[in-house]
């Protein structure tokens, strides 16, 4: 809820205090903690090189965690789950191409909803117009409104909807037309 009030500070206090020694977490956990750690970094700003430390030690935690714990605590953060968080702290540190490959990634795996693979097509495309690449911006979107529309999610909506801000100053350009012609039709 933190990161989606944008509230940076609030974010990497919550996750710095959900690593204090006294509390014994699972390792999922304790590597989910410490992405969202990264995660709060990245939005206040702080150097790559500290955000990507504290990643490859969630992915190291995430590696050690016990298979054998699949209905306890952290259960559902998986290889995949840290991928796509770590896609959305490259964005929040100004990598926006790490993320859009992050994200082109986990999808092209199949494993994900397709509710979820129009979600995140959809951070893909912010990705991809944020790093000044239009025109797959504008195809990724297109794909993820088709998704979006069948599903009916307003929240990919909202985020396709950021999208096309972000694709104004391309606005001429055929692909970007089409992609603001897709979203008006869903």
């Amino acid at each position: 809820m933190a990161y989606d009030d944008q509230d940076a500070a609030r974010m990497l206090t919550l996750a710095q205090a959900g690593q204090h020694q006294r509390w014994r977490l699972p390792t999922r956990v304790e590597a989910e903690l410490l992405q969202q750690e990264a995660l709060g970094c990245a939005m206040l700003g702080e150097p790559l090189t500290l955000i990507e430390q504290k990643l490859d030690t969630a992915r190291e935690l995430l590696t050690r965690a016990a298979d054998g714990e699949p209905s306890g605590l952290g259960a559902y953060f998986n290889e995949h789950t840290l991928l796509l968080r770590n896609a959305v702290s490259y964005i929040e540190a100004g990598k926006p191409g790490i993320a859009a490959d992050l994200f082109g990634e986990i999808i092209s795996a199949g494993t994900l909803s397709r509710r979820d693979t129009g979600f995140f097509n959809a951070r893909r495309a912010a990705a991809l117009a944020l790093s000044g690449e239009p025109d797959e911006a504008a195809e990724v979107g297109i794909a993820s409104a088709e998704v979006a529309q069948a599903v009916q999610s307003e929240r990919t909506m909202r985020v396709l909807g950021e999208v096309l801000q972000t694709l104004s100053r391309w606005r001429c350009r055929p692909a970007v037309r089409k992609f603001c012609e897709a979203l008006r039709a869903a």
